[in-house]
């Protein structure tokens, strides 16, 4: 959750494209250009033995990818990224049955930067919880997607499937009412900007939770996706957060 709410973990296609660890600024995809000849190694393992000294507080070890000398981090660097080929795969081990599937499936998404996207022989029941916006060149969010091929313009069953999950509603007062007194506020004027109400942020927080997107995605109607961050990272250090996911689910969050 920490890596997601920075912006480190890395999407496939950024990854693909050799961009480094975002924790570390180490490289991920291929050797460094030192050569592989003895001194060259050499250097690399000193390296590493200099990158392993820096996180011995972390006392988590380290890893490297395959034919890849470079050591990341446990703690501090986020795995690489699944390629299409390896979720396919991962998506057969888990649902052997999905290969029966017809993907000749056309949807019409909307994005969380309010985009919309035509996918084209995809499944009739299922949209990746993100995808490419040609406009913003990113990975964003899927907010809505709709059904637009003959099957469905025809009535079959599976056109009135809308969205990876119901449409997010924010917190109602009565639900509100049930975990304000978790959370603390401070009393009393304060210098600065105004901060952000913190009903604003728990909204945003999960909204972030049901969506799946990241917090560089968050809708504007939530403020600054930084703050919501940063607010919501607080919550969980002060295990505000979870008494407050723990409430809402005994009394039946809808």
């Amino acid at each position: 959750m920490e890596w997601a709410g920075d912006d480190l973990q890395l999407p496939y296609e950024a990854y693909a494209a050799g961009e480094p660890c975002r924790a570390c600024g180490r490289v991920l995809l291929s050797e460094p250009a030192l050569g592989t000849d003895e001194e060259s190694l050499a250097l690399i393992d000193a390296d590493n033995a200099e990158f392993r000294a820096e996180h011995t507080a972390c006392n988590m070890g380290v890893w490297r990818l395959e034919n890849n000398r470079v050591e990341h981090c446990h703690l501090c660097c986020p795995f690489p990224p699944l390629s299409p080929a390896q979720r396919d795969e991962l998506r057969q081990l888990l649902y052997p049955h999905s290969s029966r599937i017809d993907r000749s499936a056309t949807w019409c998404v909307e994005l969380t930067c309010q985009h919309v996207e035509t996918l084209a022989r995809h499944s009739p029941r299922h949209v990746e919880s993100t995808v490419q916006c040609t406009e913003c060149a990113a990975i964003r969010g899927v907010v809505k997607a709709v059904r637009i091929d003959d099957q469905a313009k025809n009535g079959d069953d599976s056109s009135d499937i809308e969205g990876l999950q119901p449409d997010y509603q924010q917190l109602t007062d009565e639900q509100w009412s049930w975990i304000k007194h978790i959370v603390h506020t401070e009393d009393g004027p304060r210098r600065g900007r105004p901060r952000t109400d913190v009903r604003t942020i728990v909204d945003a927080a999960l909204y972030k939770t049901r969506t799946g997107i990241t917090w560089r995605e968050l809708p504007a109607e939530f403020g600054s996706w930084q703050t919501a961050s940063r607010r919501h990272r607080e919550l969980i250090a002060s295990s505000q957060w979870h008494e407050i996911t723990r409430t809402l689910t005994e009394r039946d969050l809808p």
